[in-house]
This record gives structure tokens, sequence and C-alpha cells, in this order.
């Protein structure tokens, strides 16, 4: 596929020590991604997107066409704006899109087999996820210009694409491969205990020191038959199906806000939430003792509640929010419900989107040591 070109983004460092120890993970989690790709011998070129070289300077000693586009240091950056400015200075017509976090379980013959897919359509895309997507082949490239100022992130630009743009679009069959993304530390965790881990992944993820009892303690859960789990946020049905599949637990699963960003609600100040409603009106101590009440263990997507409380924290803020570091907590609020989520007698993960999907059926997977699930 001599004319397909593999663009990856890769963000700034950020200058809190936790934003930096994400920022590593996920320059290793591209630099793996990128070599697993090109191992596939379809793509012809790599543009890595991004704002240094640190963590980088391997991939330019690469057996393979790369080159490094750095951001302009004087501008804010735009995803949209910077994506139409890449295409468009590479002459990129055919694209395959990947995030710096996405996939980082997927093989080299599992990007073989999504190509080989995207090889077949003349004029359309190809992602894993229509409402939220993190990687994307798409072709003509050239029609994203049109929509740049509708792509704040990547997470819609399949939904933009489809919807507003009129691209016919294929979703890639779902496996914890294709869907899992490391957007917060949590994510990273539960990747690192994965079987399917590469190497460099969990090495990335073990210098950081991070904790993984809660990770521990919920696949514990996870195996004892009986134990009763409360799910909350944008729960996808099937993440919960393979759940009562896979384990002989007991659920209670509270979804919504699905597709909140890439149906602009988040942006427009839409978002509603039950489940944070409830928070807001008994407060987080008496919220995380009825959920000891209910269960023996949570899954909190809480940028639901975050949007839902128009409240969007630094990343350094929620990174913090997600380990459970409540002294590195600034947000008043946000520190208040993960103190009371610390104090719970309840094994407790907090994170976004991923944590209550692929980041679940991560968890089993890693729980009962399968590599992969089938989630068709």
């Amino acid at each position: 596929m001599k004319d397909l070109t593999l663009l990856v983004m890769v963000g700034p460092m950020g200058d809190h020590p936790l934003e930096q120890q994400m920022g590593q993970i996920l320059r290793v989690a591209a630099r793996e991604t990128i070599h697993r790709i090109m191992d596939t011998g379809r793509v012809a070129r790599v543009i890595l997107a991004a704002p240094d070289r640190e963590g980088l300077e391997s991939l330019e000693k690469a057996p393979f066409p790369l080159e490094l586009d750095l951001d302009s240091s004087g501008q804010p950056f735009e995803f949209g704006t910077r994506l139409a400015e890449l295409i468009q200075r590479h002459q990129v017509f055919r694209l395959l899109y990947v995030g710096a976090g996405a996939a980082p379980l997927m093989s080299t013959a599992g990007w073989e087999a999504v190509l080989a897919a995207f090889a077949e359509i003349k004029e359309g895309l190809l992602t894993n996820n229509l409402h939220s997507s993190d990687w994307i082949a798409v072709a003509p490239a050239e029609v994203i210009s049109a929509y740049a100022h509708r792509l704040p992130t990547d997470n819609a630009m399949a939904w933009v694409l489809h919807r507003e743009a009129g691209l016919p679009a294929r979703v890639w069959p779902r496996s914890t491969a294709s869907l899992l993304d490391l957007d917060t530390p949590v994510d990273a965790l539960i990747a690192a205990h994965h079987p399917q881990a590469p190497a460099a992944l969990r090495e990335a993820v073990a210098r950081t020191g991070w904790d993984p009892s809660r990770v521990r303690q919920v696949q514990a859960l996870l195996r004892t038959p009986g134990s009763r789990l409360v799910l909350a946020g944008r729960v996808p049905s099937w993440a919960w199906a393979v759940l009562e599949r896979h384990a002989q637990i007991w659920t209670r699963v509270f979804s919504e806000e699905r597709g909140m960003q890439a149906s602009a609600r988040m942006h427009r100040g839409e978002v509603r939430s039950l489940v944070y409603a409830y928070l807001q009106a008994v407060g987080p101590r008496r919220f995380f003792e009825t959920l000891a009440e209910l269960a023996d263990g949570a899954l909190l997507d809480i940028r639901v509640w975050m949007a839902a409380a128009g409240r969007w924290p630094s990343p350094a803020d929620r990174y913090a929010a997600d380990l459970f570091a409540v002294s590195e907590i600034r947000d008043p609020v946000i520190r208040d419900w993960i103190e009371s989520a610390a104090r719970a007698p309840l094994a407790i993960l907090v994170g976004g989107h991923t944590l209550v999907a692929a980041g679940l059926v991560a968890l089993l997977e890693g729980a009962f040591d399968i590599p992969q699930i089938p989630l068709e």
C-alpha cells in the first residue's frame, strides 16, 4: 500500500511529575506501536508529530522512512488545525492516524488484518470506535481539512467524518487490543498487568512506582464467585455482557452519557448524570458509604461527574485522582471525592471511559490470564 501514511501525534510532557511520567509511558507506547505497524510492510512512511524529541530519539534511526515534525512552539495547540496542516504539508492521501496511547496491546498480526481490510476501501473510513475513535484509517485524507474546526480531539474524528462529512464508515470488530487506550495512569496500570502487554510498556509503568494494588484487588474480586461490583459512567452494553459471561459475580450498572465528547454535549455544557446528582445530594462521604453497602468493588468513570459538575481539572489533577494521590489534587471538590473514595471499605478504581469499557475487559483477561476474550 505505497500511498498509505501512518501519522502519530504525541503530546507535551507537561510540568507536573505525574504528567511527565504519563508522557514517558505514552512515548514508549507510541514507539512500540509504530514498530508493530511498520512490521506489516503495508505502510509507506511515518509522520511523527511531537513538541520535542524527548523519548523519541531511537525512532529517528529506525529502518523505515520516518519524519519527525515538531509542533510550533509559539502557537496554542489545536488538534484539528494541526492535523489538517500535517496532511497538507506531507501530501497525505490515505491516512492511518493512531493516537500515542491507542491500541498498545495490538500485535503486528492485528494491524496486518486492519490494513488488509482498509486496502479494500477506496473512499471511507475504518476505525476502532465510531463514537470515540482512538485510531482511524481515512481516504481521502484531505476531507479532514474542511472539518478541522470540529475536531478538538482525535476522539471526535470518526463521528464527524461519518455523520458530517458523509464518509462511509466501517467499525473494526471489538477486542481489548483494538479498543484499549492509554488516557490515564489507571489505563496504563491495567495494560501493564495484561498477558499481552509489551515488555517495554511493563517496564515504563514499573519505573513510575505507581501502586498497582487497587488493580490487583479488583482482579481478585472478579475471580471471587458471588462478589458484587458497581459499574458507573459510559459503560457500553458489550462490556457488561462480557463481564456477565466470564465472571460469576453480581453487577449493578449505571450507564450514562456515552458519546458526550463526540456529540459535543460536554463542550456545550449539556452533560447530565444521575449518579453525580446523588453524589451532590448526599455528599461524597455518604455516597461512598452507600456504594460499600451495595457492592464489594466499583469501577467509576468520574469524567462524567467532572463534566456534569462543569469542572474539567488539569491533567495533573485527573491523573492524581486516578492514582488516589489525594495530597496532589488541587481542585478541592475532586480532592474531597477521592479522599472519601480512598476511605471506603471496598475495592475502587476511578478513571475515564476506557476504565468501564476496554479496561474492564482487560481487567478480566488479566484476572483469568486470558490473552483475548471474544467481544462480538
